[in-house]
């Protein structure tokens, strides 16, 4: 009775170890294009944020020109606003 114990495992631990192989290897890529996925959504969400505080950035240094060179009045207005 062991020896067909033995027997049985031997032919069938190639073809379990081949399925759980497939298996860990089908999980793997799955789970590599969730993370891509997710890095998509995170990147475009950076990137607007980014793009926003450029936007915000340049009109003070717009702003900031205009202090340097030019006197006239309503520049106060315009470093209050800053």
């Amino acid at each position: 009775m062991f020896e067909l114990f033995l027997v049985m495992m031997a032919l069938t631990s190639p073809i379990l170890f081949i399925i759980f192989v497939r298996n860990y290897f089908n999980y793997k890529s799955e789970v590599n294009q969730k993370i891509l996925a997710l890095q998509k959504d995170s990147d475009t969400e950076a990137v607007v944020t980014m793009q926003e505080k450029v936007e915000v950035l340049v009109a003070r240094v717009i702003v900031l020109e205009k202090i340097v060179t030019d006197s006239k009045f309503d520049l106060g207005q315009q470093i209050n606003q800053l």
